[in-house]
């Protein structure tokens, strides 16, 4: 059943995954007309993980400008989601990505009531998030954030603003609690 999952996601997504080794045990809706960029050794789903039969993960690309890259090693589990609507998400090597977690690199509409209908209004802001990073299931990582090479992202933890390498971070704004 989870093959034929995989395959009617394949068929009905815009943009192809390929990748040298590259794993896929959930069915992922690929789209946009940016590039997706993967690297050895990836593996999307996890089994038994939640939401591994129900779920599946979702990468965008919405522009042609916006990109995504995946680092060699690197473990996206169920219900990954990321979407770039005009410039970069990149995620190092051999990094850990639990459930439900979400990367924007924008807003994706104006915050103040009248720019919320306004293209011009969107900010866009490249996510760079280094090698040996862990997030937690139902993390979200914002526009315009770095997360440093083996850092911590406790589960359900709302990433606004850069953390250093090395370090945990958790909670809604995520902050450090403490050095690794």
């Amino acid at each position: 059943m989870q093959k034929i999952r995989i395959l009617v996601y394949e068929f009905v997504s815009t943009n192809k995954l390929s990748g040298q080794g590259l794993r896929i045990l959930q069915p992922v809706h690929a789209l946009g007309s940016g590039k997706i960029t993967i690297g050895r050794n990836v593996t999307i789903g996890v089994f038994p993980s939640p939401g591994y039969f129900s779920g599946a993960c979702y990468i965008e690309v919405r522009s042609e400008t916006a990109e995504i890259f995946i680092g060699d090693g690197t473990y996206l589990n169920n219900d990954f989601t990321a979407i770039a609507k005009g410039r970069r998400i990149e995620i190092g090597r051999r990094c850990l990505i639990g459930p439900r977690v979400t990367i924007f690199d924008s807003d994706f509409h104006g915050l103040g009531v009248s720019d919320r209908m306004n293209a011009a209004a969107i900010v866009q802001r490249s996510v760079k998030i280094g090698d040996d990073v862990f997030i937690g299931a139902g993390a979200i990582v914002l526009k315009g954030v770095s997360i440093g090479d083996g850092a911590v992202i406790g589960a359900g933890a709302v990433v606004v603003s850069d953390i250093p390498p090395n370090v945990i971070a958790a909670g809604n704004p995520a902050t450090v609690v403490r050095s690794l």
